[in-house]
């Protein structure tokens, strides 16, 4: 286990080392697999970025490898933890860390889709498959190598390829990635593991010639720039240790998503989901799945055979201190306990806090349409009225015909029912809360919101069809979440219309299938952005409306693409096509 410790900050004077030595030191843990020298690098611009922000506190980089993070973890000698998103996934599991953002690399689709594996041969290889990897010499950086191991040997697995069993040889190199990918050009292997984006990367920096390795199994992932073998797997998060102070992790997560982009573009974005990590463990049997792996006897000695050996000598000690092992699986399993209850705690907290802020949206949606919804109302209202004070003056008249009072009566009941009808639902969309994650139709939810929109706003013209294949796609969403995110855009082209002068310009909306998926497109005529406004367009509280939060796209790209997909706004014509795309439900 290797350690280092680095507050990043420039030299300092006298006064500035009095003032740094009053600042309250903040420990972060940073997974540097590839060399202290190359963390410090890598994320010097964050921790420069946290200590102007937070100037109260000192941030220091604790850079670590593999074991001496989850010891660091275990004894909570630091405060938080960035790493990739397997070794954050075990943590999670074991010692309860809470995600605070995830990082938001240019060479991903989304923070969700950003890291995956390829598998490398040379391109005079004979080799097409994975499959053809059996009784080959094959190279990786590690066991628990996220990107340059476990992703690999999950496709691998799932193509009826055991790693540790039929393969040739598996051999681990170790670090830096780059001398797996000369070694296998240079024919030392016959094929390698590599994270991707690293050949075309070398090839543009001059380390290797064009075409001399190629890509096994390429996978083609609409919108990715780079081959894979895999599929696309989270960026690193940047996540809070349990005990760390709640406070202090708001403030921080705070300033990561306000960082603006790093001069080799990341950023920071609202935190993604794991739950694909997780199944890379279930499929290889590691992790909290270790104890699923079935192996036969045979091979169980043959694997343990040294273990087994030392378990055997030392099996009288054990029986000794069986008293004293029962009472330490005690009280580990109380602190387990206890830290499982914090977990569900903080994450409680942040579901709730996501909610109230998803509510608070929908209220302000409702709360821009409220002129619209009275003019609404007011016509039925008018017209019961009407038919009433007509009523009235036929009695008074003593024209009680039982014809013409039957025929008011059903018009004052169809007037109080389209009345009616209105207010349940702007109540039913005021009172949804998201959070359900389940297959659905695509389709009826789109045009549910666009109804919706259309009967709080009746100057808005929509113009809405639909592809016929897309009205058979399913996908896995939060059906509020997404119809939030409709009326988002709607409200947007409607108001960017109404401050152009032309309100009752049709806005179109379409959904049609593209690349294993839909797209969602609403377009208005309101003029267009300017290059300004469209890179700061996905900022939190940037907004072009006097009286706009600036968080209606910003909460409106984190959804989408916690859901897997992706949101982008770009000028067409007269004015903008804002559109989001969700994968069908085999590829989400």
């Amino acid at each position: 286990m290797w350690l280092f410790l680095l507050p990043l900050c420039a030299q300092a004077g006298p006064s500035d080392s009095l003032h740094a030595a009053k600042r309250q030191p903040v420990r972060v843990a940073v997974l540097a697999d590839k060399g202290i020298e190359n963390a410090e690098q890598e994320w010097a611009y964050v921790f420069d970025w946290l200590d102007r922000r937070l100037p109260e506190f000192a941030f220091i980089l604790v850079g670590l490898d593999h074991p001496g993070l989850r010891q660091a973890v275990k004894e909570h000698s630091v405060d938080f933890v960035i790493t990739n998103a397997g070794n954050y996934s075990e943590l999670e599991h074991s010692d309860g860390l809470t995600r605070l953002v995830t990082l938001d690399s240019p060479l991903g689709l989304s923070p969700a889709q950003a890291v995956g594996s390829a598998v490398i041969v040379r391109a005079d290889s004979s080799l097409a498959e994975l499959t053809d990897l059996r009784g080959k010499h094959l190279l990786a950086a590690s066991p628990e190598a996220f990107c340059c191991y476990q992703i690999a040997a999950r496709e691998l697995k799932l193509a009826g390829v055991d790693p540790e069993s039929d393969l040739g040889r598996l051999e681990f190199v170790g670090f830096p990635i780059q001398s797996i990918a000369r070694a296998v050009r240079d024919g030392k292997a016959d094929a390698g593991i590599v994270k991707t984006c690293l050949i075309e990367q070398m090839v543009a920096s001059g380390e290797i010639e064009p075409g001399a390795l190629r890509v096994l199994s390429p996978r083609q992932i609409p919108g990715f720039a780079c081959q894979t073998s895999s599929r696309l797997y989270p960026d690193w998060p940047f996540a809070a240790l349990a005990h760390t102070d709640p406070g202090l992790a708001k403030r921080v997560a705070i300033a990561l998503l306000e960082m603006p982009r790093s001069p080799n573009g990341n950023q920071w974005s609202t935190p993604a989901h794991y739950d694909i990590v997780d199944d890379l463990f279930r499929d290889l049997g590691i992790g909290r799945y270790a104890s699923l792996q079935e192996e036969t006897l045979a091979a169980l000695i043959q694997r343990h055979r040294i273990g087994l050996s030392v378990v055997a000598v030392l099996l009288f000690a054990l029986i000794i201190h069986a008293v004293r092992v029962d009472y330490l699986v005690t009280r580990r399993t109380r602190e387990l306990g206890e830290m499982h209850a914090e977990k569900e705690r903080l994450a409680a907290a942040m579901r709730e806090r996501q909610s109230e802020l998803e509510h608070a949206r929908r209220m302000a949606i409702l709360g821009g349409m409220a002129s619209a919804i009275a003019h609404e109302l007011k016509q039925p209202l008018a017209a019961i009225a009407n038919y009433a004070r007509g009523i009235e003056r036929r009695i008074a008249a003593g024209r009680v015909e039982a014809e013409p009072l039957q025929h008011v009566c059903r018009e004052i009941e169809r007037q109080s029912t389209r009345a009616a009808q209105t207010i349940e639902k702007i109540r039913a969309f005021a009172r949804k809360s998201g959070g359900s994650v389940e297959t659905l139709a695509l389709a009826p939810l789109v045009r549910e919101a666009v109804e919706l929109f259309g009967a709080a706003c009746p100057p808005a013209r929509i113009s809405w069809w639909a592809e016929s294949d897309a009205e058979r796609v399913r996908v896995r969403a939060d059906a509020i979440q997404i119809q939030q995110v409709v009326l988002n855009l709607l409200q947007n082209a409607f108001d960017a219309q109404g401050a152009r002068g032309n309100p009752g310009d049709p806005l179109e909306v379409s959904l049609v299938t593209e690349q294993n998926g839909c797209r969602v497109a609403v377009r208005d005529r309101g003029g267009g952005l300017d290059d300004q406004q469209h890179a700061r367009l996905f900022e939190p509280f940037f907004t072009t409306k006097p009286e706009g939060l600036g968080l209606g796209l910003s909460l409106s790209k984190g959804i989408v693409e916690s859901h897997g997909g992706i949101l982008n706004l770009h000028n067409e014509g007269d004015g903008v096509c804002a559109s989001f795309w969700l994968p069908e439900e085999e590829n989400a």
